[in-house]
């Protein structure tokens, strides 16, 4: 199936295209976002690989407009410490997206109020939600980080 949605706002109006398709249960998602305001933007996520710009990565990462840290060494989210998150913590974005796998998964109460009072607006939610919602924020010019597992 094939979405395309209009983003944008009053000033600057863009175009983000979802095209997702299901192969044996697995789902695959391809990203395309025009006129990209960020070096850095997810193209694709499905089946244990995610593509930013044109580089396939097969381990979690943590992504922002203008970096991007890979081999981050969290592989589900009974891993995170908030030591994962100091990168983030240091350029204090204005939101901090977690996808957390296949599925939404919340960490511990503990950890999120740990991150919020280092400073951190933490939305949780899958990665494939996490990387449309990331690309969606970049083509607004939001100052965003992405910390995405990969399942």
């Amino acid at each position: 199936m094939r979405h395309s949605l209009r983003v944008g706002d009053v000033r600057q109006a863009s175009y983000y295209t979802c095209m997702s398709s299901e192969i044996d249960q697995t789902l695959t998602m391809k990203f395309t976002l025009d006129n990209p305001s960020a070096d850095y933007v997810f193209g694709h996520y499905g089946d244990g690989v995610l593509k930013v710009n044109q580089t396939d990565h097969h381990s979690s990462l943590i992504i922002f407009p203008d970096a991007l840290i890979q081999d981050w060494p969290v592989k589900s989210i009974d891993d995170l410490q908030i030591s994962h998150f100091d990168d983030i913590v240091k350029r204090e974005p204005d939101i901090v997206l977690l996808g957390t796998g296949l599925q939404q998964r919340f960490p511990p109460v503990e950890f999120r109020r740990s991150l919020v009072q280092a400073g951190l607006n933490l939305e949780i939610m899958d990665t494939a939600a996490a990387c449309r919602t990331y690309n969606l924020l970049v083509s607004e010019g939001r100052d965003v980080a992405a910390a995405v597992i990969i399942y």
